[in-house]
């Protein structure tokens, strides 16, 4: 694999520039994590993947060369149209194959690496790029986290016999990702199982994993009001289960609005960049505003739980796990 890096090498405004050449995203989502759980992991083997390194590889010289020459957008731009549209060679490939090897170039040249994605009708390409199924790619991802829990285990020297007695659950809180481990009778190996699976993002990771598994039963309503909710806390700091509805909306054992406490935590906090700070509050009071009316106490909260016995996690009905929190009108 060529050792390609993204970079805004034209200043394009309203594009990302880093300090330094960042991996490319689709190349993150390559990385092998042995030893921490990775909620979302992609087989580095399919088709999609192989033809992106082949096509990042062929296109590499010849982005370095147009940098070299071209110092505009606009030069680029030009020239790039000029031999792919206006040059005899090309009229030997189909119009969706010219568009193909024009963007994949441009992307190349203005950037180093292929940031939005490659276009497959490439004909550098030979014979059919086939995406995974979702059905796979839940295979993959799923034996991947199970060996990723071995090792964690494993290499705080928890024997796997050991764990093979027991039928635990793993339970996570959705707003600070405490993990909690059910199932086990002895107590020391309960704290050793919880400390390992709270630390590294572990539990978090282990989360957006169960979540995803669990997408079809989660409701909207109960989506919306995890993602809300997680905008409060990381801007806030506070624990929204400190807030029960009242006709006043949201408010808090000192008489504080949830809406007043998230939009004067904005104004100084970094979890929003400055010029994105209006439209999350406005997206905030949206949500908020949504989820009273259906009824904010009776929209259960993402307290997802998974099993795990012998080696592997084992999916649970979820949509019976989850409780209300919200379930007290002040």
């Amino acid at each position: 694999m060529r050792d390609t890096a993204y970079y805004n090498y034209y200043n394009i405004p309203y594009l990302y520039t880093p300090d330094t050449p960042k991996t490319p995203a689709w190349k993150e989502e390559l990385k092998v994590v042995k030893d921490q759980v990775k909620s979302n992991n992609h087989d580095p083997e399919s088709d999609m993947y192989k033809a992106c390194e082949k096509l990042e590889d062929i296109y590499y010289a010849m982005g370095v060369k147009n940098r070299a020459k071209y110092t505009t957008v606009d030069q680029v731009y030009n020239a790039l149209h000029e031999k792919y549209y206006h040059t005899a060679y090309y009229k030997q490939f189909s119009e969706q194959e010219v568009i193909a090897m024009h963007d994949n170039e441009l992307q190349m040249t203005l950037f180093g690496c292929l940031s939005g994605g490659a276009s497959f009708y490439d004909p550098h390409l030979k014979g059919e790029v086939r995406d995974v199924t979702e059905k796979q790619a839940h295979e993959y991802n799923r034996k991947t986290i199970n060996m990723q829990l071995c090792n964690i285990f494993g290499n705080a020297g928890i024997d796997s016999a050991m764990l093979s007695k027991y039928n635990m659950t793993f339970s996570i809180d959705p707003y600070n990702y405490s993990l909690k481990v059910s199932g086990v009778d002895d107590a020391g190996l309960t704290a050793m199982l919880e400390k390992l699976l709270n630390k590294d993002n572990n539990a978090r990771e282990l989360f957006y994993h169960i979540m995803h598994s669990n997408r079809a039963s989660i409701s909207d309503n109960a989506k919306v009001k995890y993602h809300t909710l997680n905008s409060f806390v990381s801007v806030t700091g506070q624990d929204p289960r400190q807030y029960r509805q009242t006709e006043s909306g949201l408010v808090n054992g000192r008489g504080e609005n949830i809406l007043d406490v998230y939009r004067e935590a904005l104004k100084t906090s970094d979890a929003v960049p400055a010029q994105f700070k209006g439209t999350a509050y406005n997206v905030f009071e949206e949500n908020i505003k949504k989820l009273l009316a259906e009824g904010f106490y009776r929209i259960p909260d993402l307290n997802l739980s998974i099993g795990y016995k012998d080696g592997m996690l084992q999916d649970l009905s979820n949509a019976d796990i989850m409780h209300n929190r919200f379930d007290q009108m002040a």
